[in-house]
């Protein structure tokens, strides 16, 4: 009767645990996309091909070479994923990555030396926001967020193939999602 009152006892701490861990890293939150216009930032970036599990990687490099090589330091990274991972096989997968340049504007030209560097465009985004609060969150966030994305496309006559970005906002605590709009037809 001991041991299974033990047992019983550690699978419910276990269980109090991920209710928690799955609270705290935004399981529970509502995700309620609208149009927005949006736009603008200055991206300094890397393209990818492959896995989209690689992108933190990518994006670590790009911030830490953006430190150590130019002095300059970002508070944001983000993430332009251009191919539906379900339709696309995994090694031929395309996106952009790295970190929204928020100063040092006149180190731009020293910059392309090492990067890619464009002006992401100003134009009308579904999007959505999504706590940051680690790696958990950005998981969580995926798997919340771009089905209601989906949806959305679907019963509002927008094509459902078309890129995301995510912006992940390190002082604001938050993940933000764009995704491209195009009206079917």
């Amino acid at each position: 009767m001991k041991a299974r009152t033990k047992i019983l006892g550690v699978i419910g701490l276990l269980l109090l645990i991920s209710v928690g861990a799955y609270i705290y890293y935004g399981g529970f939150k509502t995700i309620a996309p609208k149009i927005q216009e949006c736009g603008g930032e200055t991206l300094i970036y890397e393209k990818m091909t492959g896995d989209y599990a690689q992108s933190g990687i990518v994006s670590d490099r790009v911030y830490q070479k953006l430190i150590d090589a130019h002095g300059i330091t970002t508070t944001k990274g983000f993430g332009i994923y251009y191919d539906n991972p379900k339709t696309v096989e995994k090694e031929n997968l395309r996106a952009d990555v790295g970190c929204i340049l928020e100063s040092d504007f006149e180190k731009l030209e020293t910059l392309k030396a090492d990067f890619e560097v464009t002006e992401y465009p100003v134009s009308e985004y579904l999007v959505a926001e999504f706590p940051y609060r680690g790696k958990s969150s950005v998981i969580l966030g995926i798997l919340k967020v771009y089905p209601t994305f989906e949806v959305y496309a679907k019963e509002n006559g927008y094509e459902s193939d078309t890129p995301v970005m995510e912006i992940w906002d390190v002082p604001n605590k938050k993940i933000t999602y764009r995704k491209h709009l195009r009206k079917k037809g």
